[in-house]
């Protein structure tokens, strides 16, 4: 019975992290598409409110720029899709018992991969400095 109980909290505590996991991310969009949604509807009752005094409109906001470079969101995803990639590779390797479960961790690890390959790739064209026209003032032919 003891070894009953211990192998049911073995498969407890995944599930328990899975579930934890997607809960926190369900949270996570519902308050940024509130957030977002009450922004919106703040900025039209302004501008309502502007139209029914006969104001002029307050100009738009800028965009806000964006939180990260698009260069290093590639390192970050890259290095998600390959720690997702291993973790169910490694991780499935001795719970289940079955080599093809964790055989499809490989795919997020070459996803991951690639990720990171365009991330280097991508650094190494953005440090190269550009061939331009060469600077004027001196006689030089092709």
């Amino acid at each position: 019975m003891n070894e009953t109980i211990s192998s049911a909290m073995a498969l407890l505590i995944p599930i328990t992290a899975v579930a934890a996991s997607f809960a926190a991310l369900i949270v996570w969009i519902v308050v940024s598409s509130r957030r977002r949604m009450h922004a919106i509807e703040s900025r039209h009752k302004e501008r309502m409110a502007a139209i029914d005094k006969g104001v002029d409109l307050p100009p738009d906001p800028l965009p806000q720029p964006e939180q990260m470079p698009p260069h290093s969101r590639y390192l970050m995803r890259g290095l998600i899709w390959l720690g997702v990639g291993l973790a169910i590779t490694f991780g499935m390797h001795g719970l289940l018992h079955a080599p093809p479960i964790g055989g499809v961790g490989w795919i997020p690890v070459a996803v991951g991969a690639a990720y990171l390959i365009f991330y280097l790739a991508e650094g190494l064209r953005l440090s190269r400095p550009k061939r331009g026209k060469p600077p004027s003032g001196g006689d030089q032919t092709p």
